[in-house]
């Protein structure tokens, strides 16, 4: 994406501050002007003075002075306030624009997504485009209107010669020194922006992982692998750091000989006879006033630079397509039977993989009754756990459909579909929180009987009795100061505050003990009787009361039936159980 179809694109997602971002750039064309204007009355007031021809006095020039100079404080304040105000409301606009952008490509499409990089994203990268609306798009537009306002200016009160001289200067600072090298800059900013997402996410995952890595002496590993991404950012910043001195040396060059020039110019008119002293002395005075804009130019030329490779670092999250999308015509959802026919289902790969993805569920048809407490089951890798984020419509088939009600999940909007499916997943999210406010977020109107309620039906009871803040006990991040068979209750206890027809549990008691999850099996059935559950099952000894068993091998169903009608046959089942029999630890 172009630099001026970014900058279209972020003037779009703001364009609510365009009026405020507008106020800001007048005031600073008035603010450069005044300073000019101040240069200029210093110069025509040193030359007059000395010549005796000035009819002011110096009081009265002064107070002209001071008055300019109130104003242009006033005026740069107006600036100020108003920039700060744009690039505030730019900056929160912009991380809901990504939250906004993200929320429809999760979970599938953000699962795969690394959260460090994620994170820097959503911060740092939005963050540095803060640069283009609070450090740019006024410097830049007003870099372009003051001088041309200001040859305009020269020529008309001092002499077209002076400002034609001046122009091919101004021109040099403003335009063609700052973008010396800024394909390499360029390049060099998106490389920056590339490596340093790289060593966000290198951090995250060694903070986060700092047990594993210390517990197999990985550290120095860890540390080479963040040496190379590091000097991945020194060589970008080297680039960038070379040509930003080279400019700036230029720069400098060019206004002291631009300056030097008009001051010869107007001295030899003075000496032609053509100009007087007061008017050499006020070019020279414009001269020294009307640089200051452009220079502005080359200060935020980097810094432009960072902030289209950081916007284009957002777009490209933001732009990619969502895994599941919400149909353009949804249809009502009445809770009902499930019903999968004739499912198939690969997880997608990247585009540059050598070979397509394995098959994962391959012409997989149940029919789920409401009402039913279904459990799947089967080994490891059998697509028990695939079928489940079917069902929630975090992935769609290949082929075939899931419907609800005779309704196909894939023509219902995801908000109608999550308000009747609810889930708990085998590894839950716990926000870094109180556990009110963990449980509150499926039920933001929910009382206190019914939060006792729910940590009753998953035994957590006991346990809260015993903590001092109750209910408002903070979980730590990610739940970290909760067993791992804690953490999975309280994700249960959330999913039944839904109070939905229909519950999917993935694995969601595979970390509780039996005696436990036997407690909480007859806490769910109780409070939710009368509601379909689905059940992807970590032990068979555990669902032998379900109404429906299906067992799944290497992404087909090969038996359906109740666990006496399974366990009969001496099938696929009664295999498992057998091989969960053996593995139990001899007493």
């Amino acid at each position: 994406m172009t630099r001026w179809k970014l900058s279209l694109r972020l003037l779009s997602i703001t364009r609510r501050v365009l009026a405020p971002l507008a106020l800001s750039i007048a005031a600073r064309i008035v603010f450069l002007l005044i300073g000019i204007g101040l240069f200029a009355l210093g110069g025509w007031a040193v030359a007059s003075l000395a010549t005796g021809t000035s009819a002011w006095s110096i009081p009265f020039i002064i107070a002209c002075a001071v008055s300019l100079s109130l104003l242009k404080g006033a005026a740069r304040y107006l600036e100020q306030f108003a920039g700060h105000f744009v690039a505030f409301h730019s900056l929160a606009m912009l991380r809901n624009y990504f939250y906004d952008q993200l929320e429809p490509q999760a979970p599938a499409g953000t699962d795969r997504l690394d959260s460090g990089d994620i994170m820097n994203r959503v911060t740092k990268d939005i963050d540095r485009v803060e640069v283009f609306f609070a450090h740019t798009l006024a410097p830049v537009t007003t870099a372009f209107i003051v001088p041309v306002l200001t040859v305009v200016w020269m020529g008309s009160v001092v002499s077209w010669t002076t400002a034609v001289v001046l122009a091919p200067f101004l021109l040099t600072v403003g335009v063609v020194i700052p973008f010396l090298g800024s394909g390499l800059t360029a390049r060099a900013a998106r490389e920056l922006r590339e490596a340093r997402g790289a060593i966000a996410a290198h951090v995250t995952d060694s903070v986060q992982g700092v047990r594993e890595v210390l517990a197999f002496g990985a550290q120095g590993r860890r540390e080479a692998e963040m040496d190379q991404i590091e000097a991945r950012i020194d060589a970008s910043l080297g680039t960038q750091g070379r040509w930003i001195a080279l400019r700036r040396g230029l720069n400098q060059a060019a206004v002291g000989i631009g300056i030097v020039t008009v001051a010869m110019v107007a001295g030899s008119g003075v000496h032609a006879g053509t100009l007087t002293l007061p008017q050499a002395g006020l070019a020279i005075g414009i001269a020294l006033g009307a640089f200051g804009p452009v220079l502005a130019v080359e200060e935020f030329a980097a810094d432009l630079d960072q902030a289209f490779a950081s916007a284009a670092r957002v777009f490209a999250i933001t732009d990619r397509a969502p895994v599941v999308a919400d149909p353009a015509d949804p249809k009502p959802l009445t809770p009902g039977d499930i019903d999968i026919t004739g499912v198939s289902f690969a997880y997608p790969t990247d585009e540059t993989a050598p070979a397509p993805a394995p098959t994962v569920l391959e012409g997989v048809n149940i029919h789920i009754p409401a009402g039913t407490h279904a459990a799947i089951v089967g080994a490891s890798g059998s697509g028990k756990s695939t079928l489940a984020s079917l069902i929630t419509r975090t992935w769609d088939p290949a082929s075939g459909a899931v419907s609800i009600g005779g309704t196909n999940i894939a023509d219902v909007s995801l908000h109608d579909l999550r308000t009747v499916v609810a889930s708990a997943p085998q590894r839950p999210y716990l926000f870094n929180d109180t556990l009110r406010a963990n449980l509150l977020l499926a039920a933001p109107q929910a009382s206190e009987e019914d939060l006792e309620r729910a940590l009753e039906a998953v035994d957590l009871t006991d346990w809260l009795a015993t903590e001092k803040e109750s209910l408002d006990t903070v979980v730590g991040d990610m739940g970290e100061r909760l067993s791992g068979g804690q953490r999975q209750r309280l994700a249960l206890a959330r999913a039944l505050l839904r109070d939905a027809p229909i519950y999917v549990l993935d694995e969601a008691t595979s970390q509780v003990d039996p005696v436990t999850e036997a407690r909480v099996r007859e806490g769910i059935a109780r409070v939710a009787k009368g509601r379909t559950i689905v059940e992807i099952a970590h032990r068979i000894s555990a669902v032998r009361d379900a109404d429906l068993i299906i067992v799944m091998d290497a992404g087909r169903v090969v038996e359906t039936g109740t666990y006496a009608e399974l366990h009969a046959c001496g099938g696929a089942l009664a295999m498992l159980e057998a091989r969960e029999t053996d593995a139990q630890p001899s007493a």
